[in-house]
């Protein structure tokens, strides 16, 4: 790769979420709020609903993550607002209810995906120094 600034990689904390990413982390979420919000018939069931709950929102959590690229504090303040807000507006639909433990279990899951995704930027750049590889430029 030439060394001249014109082809360098662009720094990090100065690229931007593909819209891909982005559309995932939407689609994530819509997937999620059907299924807090839709009649309890509807609903699917895979495992134990607090694994689902977990497992939903680290998935969640990690999509908003890559999408906020450096802004780990805001995808984790998302994630939060999100695991309440959602938790809340299930009281407001018919034949659900709202519990505050079910709203923790999604947070956590949330918080976790968020940190595993932030965690694997600097996991990155460290392997490919200890095998003395110049560091990829991350994908947006």
């Amino acid at each position: 790769m030439p060394a001249d600034p014109a082809h360098a990689v662009p720094e990090r904390r100065l690229a931007r979420p593909s819209p891909h990413q982005i559309g995932l982390a939407a689609l994530a979420l819509a997937a999620i709020a059907f299924v807090t919000l839709c009649p309890i018939g509807l609903r699917p069931h895979f495992a134990n609903a607090d694994q689902e709950r977990f497992a939903g929102f680290l998935v969640l959590g990690v999509l908003l993550a890559r999408a906020a690229g450096r802004r780990g504090l805001a995808a984790t303040a998302a994630v939060l607002l999100l695991a309440f807000g959602l938790e809340f507006a299930q009281s407001l639909a018919p034949g659900r209810h709202a519990a505050l433990s079910d709203a923790l279990v999604k947070a956590l899951g949330g918080v976790v995906g968020v940190a595993a995704a932030q965690l694997a930027y600097p996991l990155q750049r460290w392997l490919a120094r200890t095998r003395g590889q110049p560091a990829a430029a991350p994908t947006p």
